[in-house]
This record gives structure tokens, sequence and C-alpha cells, in this order.
């Protein structure tokens, strides 16, 4: 499996779980202080951000124009969710949480970015040297 193909399956089990997580009806579970909600949209949108980059990155796409797509791909996973809650019984569609979906989207992006500057070694190198034969 290539590492770009990786970062993808692991993208789809991320919003795999983000979805089934969401889907629970009336949740009890978590810390229950004021905003936890909004920290959880934001923690669990920034991982599919970081994995949204870091594949498209893998396979070619820069840097800016991916942080773009998982913005984008964050907006729209979100906008699905929330609108998909309002049928779940505990669960409500919510503006703020959707505009923290995408907040943390965008910032997991810009993380992947940084992150895959850092260590290098999260993405193929797209000129590896060239290997001579010397006598």
């Amino acid at each position: 499996m290539t590492r770009g193909r990786l970062y993808l399956a692991m993208l789809a089990g991320w919003v795999a779980l983000t979805l089934t997580l969401t889907s629970i009806p009336n949740p009890e579970f978590g810390p229950s202080f004021p905003g936890a909600d909004k920290i959880a949209h934001f923690g669990f949108y920034g991982v599919a951000g970081f994995l949204f980059v870091l594949w498209r990155s893998e396979i070619g796409t820069g840097a800016a124009v991916a942080v773009v797509w998982a913005a984008i791909f964050a907006a729209l996973l979100g906008a699905v969710d929330e609108f998909h809650q309002q049928w779940i019984p505990g669960r409500s569609m919510e503006l703020l949480d959707w505009v923290t979906d995408f907040a943390g989207g965008t910032a997991g992006g810009f993380c992947s970015v940084v992150t895959a500057s850092m260590i290098p070694a999260l993405l193929t190198p797209k000129n590896p040297p060239s290997r001579t034969v010397t006598d």
C-alpha cells in the first residue's frame, strides 16, 4: 500500500468514526462543562483536516492548495453531519458547531503542513536523490 493510500484510508476511517459517534442518540459521555462539545468538534475535524492535507500532499498537491481543500472538505462534511443530526434524538443542528468543524479542519490542515515540514519522513520525497555508481 502506498503512503497516499494509507493516509486516505486513515482519513476515511476517521470520518467513519466521527460520523458514527455523532449518530449516537442521547449521548451521555465525555466532559460536561460549557463548550466541551465545541472542543470535541474542533478536535475531531482538526484530525480530519490534518489527515486530509497529509493525503493530498503525498499525492502531489501543494501545501496551500491542500489546506484550502481541507477547509472545504471540513465545511462540507460538517454541514452534512450537522444536517443529519437534526433527526438523531438528543442531537441538534447548530450553526456554531458547523463553524467549529470548519475552523478545526482548517487549523488541522495548517498543523499538518507545519508538522510535515518539521518531520519530513511523513511525506515521500518528490525528487529523491539519484544514486550513481562510481568506480
